[in-house]
């Protein structure tokens, strides 16, 4: 794919040698990430240009195209555009999860992702030789991509001879300047599990590089597994992390190891780019009072025949006709002055009349027979949580009631009170008492 005219964003990333830039193409308005460097690094961006050109995986950051760009000083530099990746690297989503990955399922998937870009790679004669957190990019669907391919070498049937990377990442033979090749990708992407166990990378007691270098080189030690991981975890390291990188299981290998061959794919609906998950069960916040998540109850004893219906619905139900809130056995007390406890108060709404609505003009409406107890007892709950002296005036009608009710916390009980059929429904509210003075 190829990009026209593009326009250069904010900066969203520098390193010793480049500067990352936001873009965004004219034409398809498609975001991009251009890579830059001056004049003096342009051979260097060629050079890992040709090798993205090569790969072509899902699982490895593409390169979109590249141009000469004019400088201030009028030297000209060299832009390679890529791919954008809106999770940022792996490392930035490390430290968005609380500074280590804590799911296990999470790290077998990201590991999977990126052991089949290496086995890519690998396949086609590259050695990425800097593999790390920082240089593993979280894409908009969720999946992890290899990128920075800088510091990459073609193996050319042999691996190559030419160091580098970075110091906490380097497998011993690359740390002693011997060749390096794809296994020394693979003990780097042993450090990478453990940089998402741990929230670090390896070897974090050694203040300087090269005593961390000469470590690595001679000691013949290998990184401490972190004692959470499961067995097969652990046995994963331990495949990646041998000191002999001929006896280290190759990225072909590594993706049959059941570790992550029989992980469950972390799908990329539950992995976001800010990585928030929506998983089944988690409570969802209402977006009105109408909303049916706000009256929904996992408890046992909550009505189980309750009709399912949407908001629109429940309401015309409650608005269409006269409801018959005649009195008998089948409805249970709901207020009552009678009944009180430090925390609530059960109470009965009952219209003597037996055939008034609920709001109407009849002296005996809802709540009016219990007025004075309740105000005298202090149990009204009103707009400003507080009490007066308005008498009659506890509910006002159905519709105010039912506002009300949904504003009280979701540990207080609430029975689907806009889904219960009108006649002759069970409905049972617990209300908390009102802890202002009375005036």
């Amino acid at each position: 794919m190829g990009v026209g005219e593009w326009t250069r964003g904010p900066t969203i990333g520098r390193g010793s040698s480049a500067t990352v830039s936001l873009a965004v193409d004219r034409l398809t308005g498609e975001l991009l990430a251009v890579k830059s460097v001056g004049a003096d690094r342009a051979a260097e961006l060629r050079r890992e240009q040709s090798i993205l050109c090569g790969l072509s995986s899902p699982y490895v950051v593409r390169c979109l195209g590249s141009e000469v760009s004019a400088s201030s000083d009028g030297s000209g530099g060299y832009d390679m555009l890529m791919e954008y990746a809106p999770g940022g690297s792996l490392a930035d989503e490390i430290r968005r999860r609380g500074g280590r990955f804590e799911e296990e399922s999470l790290i077998r998937s990201r590991a999977r992702d990126i052991l089949r870009g290496l086995a890519h790679a690998h396949a086609a004669g590259v050695a990425h030789c800097d593999v790390k957190g920082r240089n593993v990019l979280i894409g908009a669907d969720g999946r992890a991509m290899i990128a920075d391919f800088g510091c990459a070498r073609r193996i050319a049937g042999e691996r190559c001879l030419v160091a580098g990377g970075t110091p906490a990442f380097m497998s011993p033979e690359a740390a002693r300047g011997e060749a390096q090749g794809p296994a020394a990708d693979v003990w780097a992407l042993g450090c990478t599990v453990i940089e998402m166990a741990t929230g670090a990378a390896p070897w974090q007691r050694f203040g300087s590089p090269v005593a961390m270098l000469h470590h690595v080189a001679f000691s013949g030690e290998a990184p401490e597994s972190p004692l959470w991981l499961s067995e097969e975890g652990r046995d994963f390291l331990g495949r990646c992390l041998l000191q002999d990188a001929g006896e280290r299981w190759t990225a072909e290998q590594l993706l049959e190891h059941e570790f992550v061959a029989f992980a469950a794919a972390v799908s990329s609906s539950s992995i976001s780019v800010a990585g928030i998950t929506t998983q089944k069960g988690m409570f969802v916040s209402p977006k009105s009072v109408l909303d049916q998540a706000l009256w929904e109850e996992d408890d046992d004893d909550t009505t189980a025949d309750t009709v399912t219906a949407g908001p629109i619905d429940r309401v015309r139900g409650l608005a269409a006709g006269a409801p018959d809130w005649t009195w008998d056995a089948s409805w249970i007390t709901v207020h009552s002055s009678g009944t009180s406890s430090d925390d609530e108060v059960l109470a009965m709404y009952t219209d003597t009349d037996g055939d008034s609505p609920v709001g109407g003009s009849s002296t005996t409406s809802v709540g009016s027979s219990n007025s004075q107890a309740s105000h005298a007892d202090c149990d009204r709950y009103d707009d400003t949580s507080s009490c007066n002296g308005e008498r009659g005036s506890w509910l006002g009608s159905g519709a105010r009631m039912l506002m009300r009710l949904a504003m009280y916390p979701r540990h207080h009980r609430f029975v689907n009170v806009l889904s219960a059929p009108p006649p002759k429904k069970k409905v049972q509210i617990r209300v908390p008492l009102c802890r202002h003075e009375c005036p």
